[in-house]
Parts: C-alpha cells; structure tokens; sequence
C-alpha cells in the first residue's frame, strides 16, 4: 500500500524533528534541508550537509560573460514544503569565508562560481554571483542570461527553530527556521521558494522603497502635466460660449492628477 500524503508528511516530520532534537543534544550535526524541487516526495534528506530556498529574476540584456548576476537567494515567505527562513535569522560569517556557488547542492563537485557581495534588503536575503571560467559553469550563467533558467537555493545549517501549525486544527504545517547559518548557494532549475529568483536588471519596481525616489523626483513633472490638463479644459469650457460639454473627463483626470501629487508629497504612499 503506497503511503498517503498525511503519512509521509508525518514520517517527514518525524525524522527531521528527531535529527534536530539530536542535534540540540550534542549527539550529531544538525540536518541540512534539500529544498530545490516542487516535485520531491522526500521532503527531508539527513544528511551532513544542507539546502533549502529559490529565487526570481528577468532575463538580462546586456550583460558580458564576466559580469555577476544579481539573485534573490531567500525570502521569509512560506515555501513549498510548508517551511519559513526568517530574513533576520542568517548567520553568514562562515559562508562569507566560502562564498560558493555550487550546482543542484551537490557538494562532491567543484563549484560554478561564488559570492562576490552579499546583502540583505527587508525581508530577502540577495548576492550578485560571479561565474568560474569553466564550460560547466558559463554554460549555466548562460542560461541565466538567457532567461532559461531563474530560481537559487539555499543549504543551510539549522540553529533555532520552531513548530508551524494551523492555528484553528493545530495540523503540523512545517518548521519556522529562526536562526540559520549559511553554509551555500546552488543553481537550480525548481527552488523551493518561488522568490527565490535571479532579480531583472534595475531597480525592483514591484518594491516601493526603490520606486520611492523615482516617484518624489517626478512629483513636479506631475504637477505640470495637471496644471497642463486644468488649463486646456478651462480654455475649451470658455470658447464653448454656453454650450455644455456633456464629458468632464478630461476634469476628472487633471483631479485625480492632483490627488496623487498630494499624497506623493505628504508620503501617503
């Protein structure tokens, strides 16, 4: 009889609270996670080394051979197997000694590049990655320039941790990693984490404390447009002479203009 989902979520579970709570006692190593692929049914692999997250990016334009690649390596969203990374939990002393860059987690090949910067923005944690200058790993970057291939993962060592469990049936729902120390990063083509990603060139748009400046600095360009707007309809309802002019759209946009332009500078948004 195959397993049910239930039941091999239980033994998941099982296994690696035992590994953790062993840990915590001084009888092994802690895990390490390997969390690259949606597709795995073995959630858990205990072993002496671990991965975990994913990340999200737009293909490039210009970029030369040699030239890193930016990557979102982890975010504190809730993963595919259930599980959160806090952002503010990442120990990366250790790692930074060894930045590298390996591919798919596997640790018995040499590595396809490493971490030439690293560092954390609200709730993420990024790294712009530099290629080694072999066919194996340009192949790879080549992918990633192309837009072929997007997600990272994270393999990390496990330091403090809790429980997540619906709040209403108190079903297991995964692990809250609270404290975590970096051990490396992988190329992936499935991470864990769909933000996990290679991140587009530029600002991120879709952030609004990167937008933010971009926004302030148009704010007069803004008010030009409705003093612009205001002035034509004003122009256009006198040489009506009467006539009604049935649509005030034009009005209503140079408003709405305006409105905006107010709450970029009162910092509404």
């Amino acid at each position: 009889m195959m397993p049910t989902s239930t039941q091999e979520s239980g033994r998941e579970r099982r296994l690696l609270l035992e590994s953790l709570q062993a840990f915590s006692r001084g009888d092994g190593d802690a895990p390490l996670v390997t969390k690259w692929t949606a597709a795995s049914k073995s959630g858990v692999i205990l072993d002496s080394e671990c991965p975990l997250n994913d990340l999200h990016i737009k293909a490039p334009s210009d970029e030369t051979q040699d030239q890193a690649i930016t990557f979102v390596l982890s975010t504190d969203d809730v993963d595919r197997h259930g599980d959160v990374i806090s952002a503010d939990g990442w120990v990366l002393d250790a790692y930074e000694e060894n930045p590298v860059l390996l591919w798919a987690h596997d640790y018995r090949h040499p590595a396809i590049g490493r971490a030439a910067k690293m560092w954390t923005e609200p709730h993420r944690l990024l790294a712009n990655m530099e290629f080694a200058p072999t066919e194996f790993a340009q192949e790879i970057a080549s992918l990633y320039r192309s837009g072929f291939q997007w997600g990272v993962s994270v393999g990390f060592k496990p330091l403090r941790y809790e429980e997540r469990r619906d709040e209403k049936t108190g079903a297991f729902l995964g692990l809250r990693f609270l404290e975590q120390e970096l051990l490396e990063v992988s190329a992936v083509p499935v991470p864990a984490n769909r933000s996990a990603l290679r991140r587009s060139d530029g600002p991120d748009l879709h952030s609004l404390s990167a937008l933010w400046p971009v926004l302030e600095s148009q704010v007069d360009d803004l008010a030009r447009v409705a003093g612009d707007i205001s002035e034509t309809v004003a122009e256009l309802e006198n040489n009506a002479k009467g006539m009604k002019i049935p649509d005030r759209s034009a009005d209503r946009a140079a408003d709405h203009v305006s409105e905006i332009i107010s709450a970029l500078r009162s910092g509404r948004v």
